[in-house]
C-alpha cells in the first residue's frame, strides 16, 4: 500500500501543498520535477499535439490563392520584404479575404550539376517535384538554369498562349524560351523580371530572375495576375 492509498485526494493535495510551502524555491522546483515529471511531460506533449492538430486543421481550412517558389535567392534585408510584397501588396491587389492564403517559399536552394549535388539539394528537388506533381505549385521564379531544367521537361505553360493579349503586348520582349527535350518544341517558358522593381521590393537577390507558370497549375488566373502585379499593369 502506498502512503496515499488510505487518504482522500483532497487530503493528499493539501499535504503536498503544505510540504511545498516549507521548501525554498530550488528544492521546490526539484521536488516538483522529480515526482511529477511524467505527468508534466505528458501534459506538454499532449498540448503540443493539440496545437499541431489545430494549426493543421486551421491551415487546411484556408483556401490558397497562389503558391510560388523563389529558387536560389538571397535576402538583402533583415526585414521580411518578400512577405510584405506577397502577403500584403499582392493580397490587396487580388482583394483577398483573411481566409485565403498566399504560399511563398523563398528559402529553397537547388542545383542541377552532378558535382554540386548534395543530400540537401536532392531533398530540395524532391520537395519541389512533389509540389509540382501534386498540383500545389503555380509559379516558379528562378535563375536561367532552374527554368531551363524544368522547361526542358515541359514543366511550364507557353506564355505566348497563356497570357491575355494586353499583358503579352507589354512583356513580349522579356519572354524567355526553352526547347522541350522530348518534343523538340520551343516555347516561351518564362518572363525575365529583372527589369522590374521585383528584387528591390522583395529584398531578394537573384541573378537575372525569370518567372514561369507551372504547366499543371490549377490557379493560372492568379498566376497571370501576379505577372500584372510584378510589371505594374
Amino acid at each position: 500500500m502506498t502512503p496515499y492509498e488510505d487518504k482522500s485526494l483532497k487530503d493528499t493535495l493539501q499535504e503536498e501543498k503544505n510540504k511545498l510551502k516549507t521548501m525554498n524555491l530550488k528544492d521546490r522546483l526539484w521536488y516538483i520535477w522529480e515526482y511529477y515529471k511524467l505527468p508534466i511531460i505528458g501534459t506538454a506533449v499532449a498540448a503540443a499535439l493539440i496545437i499541431s492538430i489545430f494549426s493543421a486543421v486551421r491551415s487546411n481550412s484556408f483556401e490558397t490563392a497562389l503558391s510560388c517558389v523563389i529558387l536560389n535567392s538571397h535576402p538583402t534585408s533583415q526585414e521580411d520584404l518578400a512577405g510584405e510584397y506577397f502577403d500584403q501588396g499582392f493580397r490587396q491587389y487580388l482583394g483577398l479575404t483573411d481566409e485565403t492564403k498566399i504560399d511563398v517559399d523563398h528559402s529553397m536552394t537547388v542545383s542541377f550539376g552532378n558535382s554540386d549535388m548534395t543530400e540537401f539539394t536532392y531533398a530540395e528537388l524532391a520537395k519541389l517535384s512533389a509540389l509540382i506533381t501534386s498540383k500545389e505549385l503555380d509559379v516558379m521564379i528562378g535563375r536561367k538554369d532552374s527554368i531551363d531544367h524544368f522547361g526542358e521537361m515541359g514543366g511550364f505553360l507557353n506564355l505566348k498562349e497563356a497570357l491575355p493579349p494586353d499583358v503579352y503586348d507589354k512583356v513580349k520582349d522579356q519572354l524567355y524560351e526553352v526547347t522541350n527535350q522530348e518534343t523538340g518544341e520551343t516555347i516561351a517558358c518564362g518572363i525575365r523580371i529583372g527589369s522590374t522593381d521585383f528584387l528591390k521590393k522583395t529584398g531578394l537577390d537573384i541573378e537575372d530572375p525569370i518567372l514561369g507558370i507551372i504547366s499543371n497549375s490549377t490557379r493560372t488566373d492568379n498566376a497571370v495576375k501576379l505577372i500584372r502585379y510584378v510589371f505594374g499593369l
